[in-house]
């Protein structure tokens, strides 16, 4: 009898997306989880992810034949930076040094007011 796997909590900052599928979601994750000294590696869905936002996930690990071990997210939960160091990743991913410049004129309250208003 197989006994189900049992769902674990995962959580830390994207440091890297190393795939991301618009069509179907999938993405693959390189994640900074605190007390780890590695990246670890999730594998989940999400419409859209980002370096520098946070995430919250459930699910179990795995350890692929082809890549290793893995963090199999059943749900992955996409929580906006609120360190300024994230509010950097966020807003510099895709174009660089924009985002050290931006986040450096305000503090990471006038970030979110800026977002709300928008």
């Amino acid at each position: 009898m197989n006994k189900p796997e049992q769902q674990e909590r995962l959580s830390g900052s994207i440091e890297r997306v190393t795939f991301h599928s618009e069509a179907s979601g999938f993405c693959v994750l390189r994640v900074k989880v605190k007390g780890q000294r590695e990246l670890q590696t999730v594998v989940g869905s999400a419409a859209s992810v980002t370096a520098g936002e946070f995430i919250e996930c459930t699910g179990h690990w795995n350890n692929d034949r082809q890549h290793g071990l893995q963090f199999k997210a059943a749900e992955l939960q996409i929580v906006p930076p609120t360190t300024l160091e994230g509010i950097e990743k966020y807003l510099g991913s895709g174009t660089p040094s924009r985002g050290r410049r931006s986040s450096r004129r305000c503090s990471v309250s006038g970030f979110w007011r800026i977002l709300k208003e928008n």
